[in-house]
């Protein structure tokens, strides 16, 4: 099993000290969003080998033990999680790192841009991390021309940084944004995505359209895939390697949450409605304003989860 930690809010920001309280406990509850009395009890125990055994013809035999095989942070704001990276042991994990040049009256209540950078550069030392410059959308002030100088001083920040840059569209449809902001016409897609490969490729840095219908392959940018089994192949393969483990995915199904969305499966943990950054754009607000830590109550059931890779 991948963990997302997660689509619905930010837990690295903001619950910190709950996440790491569950990874203790070993489960978590996740109400379901569309009917929260449902609740699925989460087993999180991370995934070990147990033994491992060669027979005459030199075939290997793994037996594994655990179902947590990594986990996905998404997160617009990890800095509070750094100081406790050390207490995820032999746990592989990366991050999806949401940093734009928005102002206050787009982004309310994030930490200042040069800090966000800093905590950014300071997060690669310990992990792999993947930019998203998302979503790109337009607002008084905020035109082709600003996108195009911002995304600039922003890759040359984090050049040598990250090799990936994940981007999208606002989508203006969602309950939680705001009119206020709307999404390039398709002419001005073209015009932001010409000059982002450019700028990208010139800070060795790769450019990918996350849940994008858009054909934006002339331009040397490809589908995203935000929860990448090809990334944790590498990091599964890492944490054995002394073992001499062989580590590929068990097949290569899609469970992105969205249409065009090229993300493996994965278990999400987060609740909406429960993010304070304050994002005039955000599709995670859906309701009134909630906490997970709030208590819940209704009927608890064990989910089933898988291993999502093979290990021979």
């Amino acid at each position: 099993m991948i963990l997302s930690v997660s689509r619905r809010t930010d837990i690295p920001a903001f619950y910190c000290d709950w996440f790491f309280e569950q990874l203790g406990n070993d489960y978590v509850l996740v109400p379901n969003p569309i009917n929260p009395k449902k609740i699925a009890k989460i087993k999180l125990e991370p995934m070990k080998i147990k033994n491992v055994e060669v027979d005459l013809l030199g075939q290997k035999n793994v037996e594994v033990e655990g179902n947590l095989e990594g986990i996905v942070f998404w997160t617009k704001n990890p800095k509070p999680m750094i100081k406790r990276l050390n207490e995820f042991g032999d746990i592989k994990y990366y991050f999806l790192y949401t940093l734009n040049a928005y102002p206050k009256n787009v982004e309310a209540n994030l930490p200042s841009l040069e800090e966000r950078i800093e905590t950014f550069k300071e997060l690669s030392k310990h992990c792999p991390v993947l930019w998203r410059y998302d979503p790109i959308l337009l607002a008084d002030g905020i035109d082709v021309e600003w996108h195009k100088r911002e995304f600039e001083k922003l890759c040359r920040e984090l050049s040598g940084y990250t090799k990936h840059c994940k981007i999208s569209f606002v989508i203006e449809s969602y309950s939680g944004c705001s009119k206020n902001v709307w999404a390039p016409n398709l002419t001005q897609k073209h015009e932001i995505l010409a000059a982002f490969s450019q700028i990208a490729k010139e800070n060795n840095i790769q450019i990918e359209a996350c849940a994008e219908s858009g054909d934006w392959s002339k331009y040397g940018i490809a589908p995203s895939k935000c929860i990448d089994g090809e990334i944790f192949e590498e990091l599964l393969a890492e944490k054995f390697k002394e073992k001499n483990i062989f580590v590929k995915r068990k097949n290569n199904k899609l469970d992105g949450t969205r249409k065009f969305c090229g993300c493996m499966p994965a278990v999400d943990i987060g609740r909406y409605d429960t993010c304070r950054h304050g994002c005039n754009y955000c599709y995670a607000r859906k309701s009134i304003q909630k906490s997970m830590h709030d208590k819940f109550d209704g009927e608890i059931y064990e989910r089933k989860t898988e291993l999502e890779f093979e290990y021979k």
